[in-house]
């Protein structure tokens, strides 16, 4: 059920049951319910997508806490306390809906109360861009509690006035310090600090199929090979740390990562070209580009990760293991040809002058002969070099399907 996004705002002389009627009610699908400050949890019913990665982890990540689960509950979206701020006054509308392609002052207006909430969309630029879209996504999916199919990032002014009321991210669970829930059914991550969001995005984890390819690797010595690999796009529920952290670009089993966080042995949260509306990888939480720039920064090795699959409970599933690739049997590795070096060789070639004899008049003296040799050779060594030339390939539209080698 979506959300009622223009509540009137509530009177001051009403009772707390009148109140609480008059506060904003958003309800969840698989993740977002609305609350007061005295309010209990809501219920999620959403279902999972299960999780598998590859094996470029560390060997054995550190037990995770395993506190005594409360009742399920979804990410939670409150509204300020009824008792100190009811409902915001309506803003001013939107002449017409916001969607991808769009650009003005109306977009800038949009991308700036998504940062503050904080969905971030990207640089403040009046454009709805990818970056946008995606926020947007995370928007309707955790707050509006549209279904993950659903979610079309169209902005109308019944979301624009929800938007911006007094919301607040809940979290599901309240380790302390800094932690981080992924939300499956949803495709939504949502980074926490002392309770409160830091940062929401939109996601993608694993597909779900078993696959087969040849992939590049980077060795930990510093090499790299290629490697015909098989696995499960899986991504496990659970609960996790994080233990390694990575800089920059990294080739792994599961594909190309940038800035990877492992958390699950192989499976990571990573920047990745293509974050599509729906769950495409190998098993790791892909991040859109420009949030994987800093959301690395953010978090600490020994970190908790809340996986929630639909399913069960994270606590129920403890520090449950991805299922780990193997070789591909059918794999033929890449053969070597080296093309041997030709030498072209001129022979040596010799000019001898025949002797001269210079005639003279008393005494009679005969010159000795004058020989001159001229030598050359030329040598030539012609090499063939075969180049190769590597295009790279550019992001795949906000829509489309993901490079196979993308994790």
């Amino acid at each position: 059920m979506r959300a009622s996004e223009t509540p009137p705002a509530a009177p001051v002389s009403f009772s707390r049951r009148h109140l609480l009627g008059a506060a904003v009610a958003v309800a969840a699908t698989g993740g977002v319910w609305a609350a007061t400050r005295s309010s209990g949890s809501g219920q999620s019913n959403s279902a999972a997508t299960g999780g598998v990665s590859g094996s470029n982890g560390p060997a054995q990540p550190p037990a995770a806490p395993t506190p005594t689960p409360p009742p399920s509950v979804a990410a939670a979206v409150e509204s300020a306390p009824v008792e100190s701020a009811p409902a915001a006054e309506p803003v001013a509308p939107l002449t017409r809906s916001l969607q991808y392609g769009l650009a003005g002052d109306d977009i800038g207006a949009l991308q700036q109360r998504l940062a503050d909430l904080p969905f971030d969309p990207g640089p403040v630029d009046g454009i709805y861009g990818g970056k946008t879209a995606r926020a947007v996504w995370a928007f309707q999916k955790l707050v509006q509690g549209i279904p993950r199919t659903e979610a079309d990032g169209v902005v109308s002014n019944d979301t624009w006035q929800l938007m911006n009321q007094p919301l607040r991210i809940a979290p599901r669970r309240t380790p302390g310090g800094t932690h981080l829930e992924v939300y499956l059914p949803e495709q939504v991550a949502v980074l926490f600090t002392d309770g409160e969001a830091t940062n929401a995005s939109h996601v993608s984890s694993g597909e779900g199929v078993e696959w087969c390819d040849e992939v590049l690797v980077d060795n930990e010595d510093g090499t790299t090979e290629v490697q015909g690999i098989c696995g499960m796009s899986v991504t496990p529920g659970g609960v996790y740390r994080f233990d390694r952290k990575v800089e920059g670009w990294r080739n792994a089993k599961l594909g190309r990562l940038y800035k990877p966080v492992y958390f699950n042995f192989g499976i990571a949260i990573h920047g990745a070209t293509s974050v599509p509306n729906y769950p495409a990888s190998r098993g790791c939480v892909r991040y859109p580009m420009h949030i994987a720039e800093y959301i690395q920064d953010m978090v600490s090795i020994g970190d908790v990760v809340y996986v929630f699959d639909g399913v069960e409970e994270p606590e129920v599933y403890g520090p449950q293991p991805m299922i780990f690739d193997y070789p591909d049997p059918n794999w033929v590795p890449p053969s070597t040809t080296t093309v041997p070096e030709s030498t072209t060789t001129v022979p040596e070639s010799t000019t001898t002058a025949p002797p001269t004899t210079a005639p003279t008049t008393v005494p009679a003296t005969t010159a000795p002969p004058t020989t001159t040799t001229s030598t050359t050779t030329t040598t030539t060594n012609s090499t063939t070099t075969s180049t190769t030339t590597t295009t790279s390939v550019p992001s795949d539209p906000l829509t489309s399907t993901p490079p196979s080698s993308t994790p």
